[in-house]
């Protein structure tokens, strides 16, 4: 182990295990989750009512007082006895210093149609986040969880998103 570690450490490696990175995409089940940002939303739908595939503008990045929009995407669902999916969510935003800046809990994602196979069908719900004066800047966290009441799973997502101060025009 102690020569494993030598060769990681000259190598630029560190032996520990690797803390585990955000992922803007969730699974549980057969449910499939998917969170994407935009600073231009009504491109972003668009786009998202063009022919496959369409080419989404999406960041992570975002100015200080300039909005940002969250596109919850999901696939998989589970319809019940009347062939309605039953989705409800929890989103969570992070300040750059971990404390919670805002939160929604029992959201309803989506309670209509399941789409056939792995098609994906975009959320009537968006999420946003606007960074006022005098907020911090920085990396906020939003962690998304879903859960498919129905199939009795839960997926969570989680992204980044990076504030800057706003550039002087």
């Amino acid at each position: 182990m102690l020569a494993i570690a030598l060769l990681l450490a000259s190598a630029g490696l560190s032996a520990e295990p690797a803390a585990k990175p955000l992922t803007n995409e969730g699974r549980a089940g057969d449910l499939m989750i998917l969170q994407l940002w935009s600073d231009k939303p009504d491109e972003f739908l668009t786009e998202w009512s063009k022919p496959t595939p369409p080419h989404l503008r999406t960041t992570t990045r975002i100015e200080r007082n300039k909005p940002i929009t969250a596109f919850i995407i999901f696939a998989g669902c589970k319809a019940d006895a009347s062939g309605k999916c039953n989705l409800k969510g929890n989103v969570e935003f992070r300040d750059p210093d971990g404390q919670i800046y805002g939160d929604r809990k029992d959201v309803d994602i989506w309670s209509g149609p399941p789409i056939d196979g792995y098609n994906l069908r975009l959320s009537p719900v968006s999420p946003a986040m606007i960074i006022e004066d005098g907020e911090k800047l920085g990396d906020y966290t939003v962690r998304i969880t879903i859960t498919d009441r129905n199939a009795d799973v839960t997926a969570t997502t989680e992204e980044r998103l990076t504030v800057v101060e706003a550039v002087a025009n």
